[in-house]
């Protein structure tokens, strides 16, 4: 028998799921969504899962690849699975997004060797990059300001750099949205101005609609500053490196570029895990669904378990993007496992929370694929 199945700890944890819980540990082959909100014992469920791995295939410890938001998050996957397997937690490949890239990139200097001294940035030091930016900007510029608080569009200038770094969009990303706007806003009913008409055969009435063009028009025309401070991002990162200078974000998109651009080395991180586990997978932002898109992209059915919340993204102010809970099922038509049984919270908190939430329309549990 596996040490594993010998492990007290491990079959105490397997008995005491429920039946959704236990689905989700034994679903291991392709790809596996679980909804799951706070308190539904998602920790010990990625835990059992990896034991479950382990005691079911023969993968080795090392070729499993378990990715969280958080530290915290990274350290409570660990100590729960120590009790589980014991030292060979420390084997399986449990950390951030991040700690990840910072990995890829420390093992690979041959790839990465003009990173090797760069220094994180500080907020002061992201501030005097800013003004330096906005001093240089020319007369003409739609984001000089020649009286008053010249410096007032820095912070939003920030704000923009760092979403546009999380989700990985460059300057035509933004532009290829604005172009798509008149289109979409014609949809809109704020878009289109309507009126009561009657038909003059059957004296019915009917609400006639005429696209707003004016409304429109002024609306792209105020995309424009957007467009303006997109365009200066590269300058931001450029004047970044000169003064040796990174983010957390850039680590991502380093590792990306890279992976985009050498296949090989893409490959041997691919080759090198056979399954993925993604906890909090509602506050992954767009470039760390790329990362994971592309490690995951060597199979057609890859291995691939994530676990999220569609009722709540914590993260959401910081670059996290939900709509990648509806991505991923379009993309990998997965299983779809709901946990509902919550084991910290009241049934009358939990009675009173479902009845704010069912009304949305975006929830995954009540969402059909289009």
């Amino acid at each position: 028998m596996n040490t594993i199945q010998q492990n007290k700890a491990f079959q105490d944890a397997l008995n005491e799921l429920n039946p959704e819980q236990r689905e989700a540990v034994e679903t291991i082959e392709g790809p596996v969504m679980v909804i799951a909100g706070p308190g539904t014992g998602k920790t010990q469920l990625l835990a059992a899962r990896i034991g479950n791995i382990l005691i079911k295939t023969d993968t080795r410890p090392d070729e499993i690849l378990c990715m969280t938001y958080t530290d915290a998050g990274a350290f409570a996957m660990r100590k729960r699975l120590l009790e589980f397997i014991g030292p060979e937690a420390y084997n399986v490949k449990i950390t951030t997004f991040h700690g990840f890239c910072n990995e890829v990139i420390n093992h690979n200097p041959g790839w990465f060797g003009g990173y090797s001294d760069l220094q994180i940035i500080s907020d002061l030091e992201k501030i005097d990059l800013l003004r330096s930016m906005i001093d240089g900007f020319g007369y003409d510029h739609p984001l000089k300001r020649l009286k008053g608080n010249i410096y007032f569009e820095q912070d939003r200038l920030k704000k923009l750099f760092e979403v546009m770094k999380q989700e990985n969009w460059t300057h035509a990303t933004l532009q290829n949205a604005v172009d798509a706007l008149p289109e979409y806003l014609e949809t809109q009913d704020g878009y289109v101005a309507k009126k009561k008409c009657t038909n003059k055969k059957t004296g019915e009435v009917f609400l006639k609609g005429d696209v707003r063009t004016d409304k429109i028009s002024e609306r792209v025309e105020k995309m424009g500053p957007i467009l303006a401070a997109a365009n200066e991002l590269n300058n931001y990162n450029k004047a970044m490196e000169k003064a040796e200078r990174f983010d957390f974000a850039d680590m991502i998109l380093w590792v990306l570029d890279l992976f985009n651009s050498q296949p090989e080395l893409l490959a041997d991180y691919q080759e090198k895990y056979q399954y993925f586990l993604v906890d909090e997978y509602q506050d992954t932002n767009g470039a760390q669904n790329d990362l994971l898109y592309l490690l995951a992209g060597y199979w057609e059915r890859p291995n691939l378990f994530v676990v999220g919340d569609d009722d709540q993204s914590i993260y959401r102010f910081q670059g996290a993007n939900m709509d990648n809970i509806l991505d991923f099922r379009k993309k990998f038509d997965p299983e779809v496992i709901i946990l509902h049984e919550n084991y910290r919270s009241a049934q009358i908190i939990l009675d009173r929370v479902t009845q704010l939430i069912e009304n949305n329309q975006e929830r995954l549990a009540t969402r059909t694929v289009e």
